[in-house]
């Protein structure tokens, strides 16, 4: 029997209701080879504390899924300053949830390198769908739309 490789994941949102379908989704979409281990923020800032002690550890995160709009520090804000960060330039691939449909919010998140951006609402098989395309390191920035 082959090992699991760990995958931390960071969901990052201001509401615990929304924290829990997206961990409930993402723990739907266990794939034979990965165990999955998350973890929870409720804003940037806490966000940002939570990557910082990760990478201490040498127990880095490798996905974050990470709301738009919340208290203190938002989404952008809080991808914007990580990835000012040389240890965070390019890990952990970020996942965008957001009701923002603006071109101009969509084009800065690809400018700092979001790995996909998914319009809410989302479903499990879009999260399923793009949690496997980072696994298997074939995530392309797009945009993902609920139909």
């Amino acid at each position: 029997m082959n090992p699991c490789r760990k995958v931390k994941i960071l969901i990052v949102d201001d509401s615990s209701n929304l924290r829990q379908v997206i961990k409930r989704y993402l723990q739907m979409a266990q794939t034979e080879g990965y165990l999955f281990e998350f973890d929870e923020a409720c804003n940037g800032y806490e966000a940002e504390q939570k990557l910082q002690e990760a990478a201490v550890i040498d127990e880095p995160f490798e996905i974050v899924f990470l709301d738009w709009m919340m208290p203190k520090v938002t989404g952008y804000e809080f991808m914007k300053k990580i990835r000012e960060i040389e240890i965070f330039k390019v890990m952990p691939s970020i996942i965008m949830l957001t009701a923002e449909t603006n071109s101009e919010q969509i084009n800065a998140c690809m400018k700092y390198g979001v790995s996909k951006y998914i319009i809410k609402p989302f479903t499990q098989e879009m999260l399923a769908n793009v949690l496997h395309e980072l696994l298997e390191g074939k995530a392309d920035g797009g945009i993902k739309y609920a139909i």
